[in-house]
């Protein structure tokens, strides 16, 4: 990542955490509402920055899946799939794994590897039936 992307990405990440901050206490409970996220956790997420989670669209697609199919036939998986990925201590590790190509190093050690593996199951499954 060139130095004017780290930039960009802190300077999104510190924006996105100041709107967050200028909530009041009734907002922010509405908002964690309607996105289904504990308080904590979206304050968490949204302190992770505006590029987590960009990595999991990679790993389904190197691990044969596809992401835009999987949104339409398992929303709500993906929903939960998404959220775990942002909120992963791992991320960095992760881009630089997916960049070399080692998925399969990538689902040694992400928390999404046992519902991919079960997606592919099923995709499996279904091709074979």
């Amino acid at each position: 990542m060139d130095l004017m992307t780290t930039i960009w990405n802190w300077r999104s990440s510190r924006k996105a955490r100041h709107e967050l901050n200028a909530l009041d206490a009734d907002e922010l409970a509405a908002l964690a509402r309607d996105v289904g996220l504990p308080l904590e956790q979206l304050a968490r997420l949204t302190a992770r920055g505006v590029h987590a989670g960009e990595e999991m669209p990679r790993l389904l697609r190197g691990a044969g899946l596809v992401p835009e199919r999987l949104e339409r036939t398992h929303p709500d998986v993906m929903r939960d799939m998404s959220i775990v990925c942002s909120g992963c201590a791992a991320a960095s590790r992760c881009r630089r794994d997916l960049d070399r190509g080692w998925v399969p190093v990538v689902q040694r050690y992400c928390p999404n590897a046992e519902t991919i593996k079960a997606l592919r199951a099923e995709r499996c499954h279904a091709v074979s039936s």
